[in-house]
């Protein structure tokens, strides 16, 4: 693996970069890297010497705490003020976005010798779970100090906070108890004596591929919330509204594919309607983009989806899995067109649901190769706890709860840590990474080099898992000249397009990137159009009613950047037409003449007189 400094926030291209690009207020959440972490196994920041022991309990129930960690199923004593604690090693380390396992008041109690450490047996989504919160605190959102905290400490290192959410479900049978809930500390449902109809009443799920079963069958024995209760609806959408108006930033949403799309398109609609542009990314468990079901959740329900898929074609590309290799990749990335926004989804290499990488591929090389590949394909890269360490515990071959194991090292100086920083860093300033296209340039099994393009910021990746070797790239896609490593010193000569005689070492990445000037003007509109199928020779391009696209006049149409068959990209600087309402089309030309026009009324939208908006849209054609 190239050797490579920790940068910072002090590299060479942050520093070359308009400030305007640097405002976090101003970033794509593509641009973000997330860090998840289940706050129970993170870190204990109590601050008294006899809580950290163990020997005070914050929970209502003695006997679920175990502060030696051998206990795999109880709580281990992590909690916000840990996570406070830990703020700046995350900002050091680029994360921009993080994830915390479910919050909301927990049973407390056990089943099976687990404890809902996890979070997902909520009690009351309008409280904090007590074992999170300073023992004098309150649990409730508005009077909660410990929470008041985190959100206005992450938000000065510029961290947004991502709360993970549950309405598919509340809490199993436990000791006779199931599936009772509060709001706010008053008793608002119960499964065993249901009047309002707020759960479904069906035996556990037998088929996974029938409909009926995902929704109403209920999983693992948990209390499933009967989605066409009105009040229940309320309830959980009120819930949500309340954090966010505490200052949560972006929602992650569980067991997404156990609740209708109908249910999601109302949720979304109405939470993205109290916070607008609020990213929205949920667990569609194990999907995969051949998954039409999978698929149409991730188009159609008003919010991204993780992306197992490629989960599990990074994992396997080096577990060994068949067809072997870096071919797992490409066959997953060949169907980004299926998805209307595949550069929103967010990627993943592990997680709480899955042994760790460490686990299946026992080579720290071949983790790290993996998190240059997360970092620089397509996607929101999301990081699991601990992976900047190595961190990994093996026991059944480190599945649940195994791979949840208490953090205890905070080496900034890990390699892991410092590959991450360079590279969260370089997503963060080159565009090419969050928005831009990808291009496979050479692939075996062992060997991938890819390049990604937006506008005149390019990326090269040239990744190598086997023995040292030497290739020839004939097209990088990038202009000529001399470039340096961003892993390392190693530099490379392009000339016609080419490399010639790129030494890869073994196990070694090398990252190369150009940037471009960015988009000026008053306001910047990132146009984003999906749902149009490109043909070979085809280009996309924005006519509308203001001077900078033309005014009507299709040989002044705007240009769009090709991100993939179905979704196109265009950074348009608007200053003559700040503050004015704009009408626009979309249109595509080939050959430099018009081929088709969307056969619509013009779209409409208000620019304001200042700031960097994002237009998201879905090409329409009136058959």
């Amino acid at each position: 693996m190239a050797k490579y400094e920790s940068t910072g926030n002090n590299s060479n291209e942050t520093a070359k970069m308009p400030a305007k690009w640097l405002n976090s207020n101003q970033i794509d959440f593509r641009q973000e890297v997330i860090y998840f972490l289940i706050v129970d196994r993170f870190h204990d920041g109590s601050a008294d010497e006899e809580e950290r022991k163990g020997i005070w309990d914050r929970g209502k129930k003695t006997g679920l705490l175990d502060k030696t960690w051998m206990d795999w199923g109880k709580y281990w004593g992590g909690n916000i003020a840990g996570v406070i604690e830990k703020i700046d090693y995350l900002k050091s380390m680029g994360v921009s976005a993080l994830w915390l396992s479910p919050l909301f008041e927990q049973v407390d109690d056990m089943q099976f010798d687990r404890a809902p450490m996890h979070g997902y047996w909520t009690k009351d989504f309008k409280r904090i779970n007590p074992r999170f919160v300073d023992i004098e605190d309150s649990c409730s959102l508005d009077q909660c100090q410990t929470l008041k905290k985190l959100v206005e400490k992450l938000h000065e290192a510029g961290i947004k906070l991502v709360l993970d959410i549950v309405c598919n479900h509340s809490s199993p049978d436990i000791n006779g108890s199931k599936g009772v809930v509060y709001s706010d500390g008053n008793l608002l449902a119960d499964y065993n004596n249901d009047e309002q109809n707020f759960y479904h009443h069906y035996p556990e799920i037998t088929d996974w591929e029938d409909e009926f079963q995902l929704i109403h069958h209920e999983m693992c024995g948990l209390a499933t919330f009967n989605e066409n209760n009105i009040n229940y609806r309320n309830y959980i959408k009120n819930a949500v509204k309340h954090w966010l108006d505490i200052g949560v930033d972006a929602l992650r949403v569980d067991t997404i594919k156990h609740m209708p799309l109908t249910f999601w398109q109302e949720f979304c609609s109405d939470i993205c309607a109290h916070k607008p542009d609020l990213f929205i990314f949920g667990e569609y468990g194990f999907s995969k983009p051949w998954d039409q079901r999978a698929v149409n959740y991730a188009n159609h329900s008003g919010m991204s989806i993780l992306d197992f898929g490629l989960c599990d074609g990074i994992r396997f590309a080096f577990s060994g899995a068949e067809p072997g290799g870096f071919y797992q990749i490409k066959r997953v990335l060949s169907y980004d067109k299926e998805y209307k926004r595949a550069s929103q989804l967010v990627t993943f290499i592990d997680n709480h649901d899955m042994p760790r990488f460490l686990s299946i591929v026992s080579n720290e090389e071949h983790l790290r190769l993996a998190i240059s590949i997360l970092m620089t394909l397509r996607g929101v890269p999301c990081l699991f706890y601990g992976t900047e360490q190595s961190l990994h515990c093996d026991i059944n071959g480190g599945a649940d709860p195994y791979n949840r194991p208490m953090m205890e090292s905070w080496n900034s100086s890990h390699p892991n840590y410092m590959l991450i920083q360079v590279l969260a860093n370089l997503r963060k300033v080159n565009p090419a990474l969050s928005m831009g296209s990808f291009e496979e340039r050479f692939i075996t099994k062992d060997i991938y080099v890819y390049s990604r393009h937006y506008r005149n910021n390019h990326v090269l990746v040239c990744i190598n898992k086997s023995k040292s070797t030497s290739i020839d790239v004939q097209n990088t896609g990038l202009p000529d000249g001399e470039l340096k490593c961003s892993l390392s010193h190693k530099t490379i000569s392009i000339s016609n397009n080419g490399i010639q005689g790129l030494q890869l070492d073994e196990n070694e990445a090398h990252i190369f990137s150009i940037l471009g000037e960015p988009v000026s003007g008053k306001v910047v509109g990132v146009f984003e159009l999906n749902g149009y199928e490109t043909k070979p020779g085809e280009t996309l391009f924005i006519t509308g009613s203001a001077e900078e696209l033309g005014n009507w006049d299709a040989t002044k149409a705007f240009g769009m950047e090709y991100v993939n068959d179905n979704t196109w990209i265009a950074e348009v600087g608007f200053d003559v037409s700040a503050e004015q309402q704009i009408r626009y089309k979309f249109m595509v030309m080939m050959n430099g003449s018009v081929k088709t026009v969307e056969n619509i009324l013009p779209r409409v939208v208000q620019l304001p007189n200042s700031d960097r908006i994002n237009i998201d849209t879905i090409w329409n054609q009136i058959s």
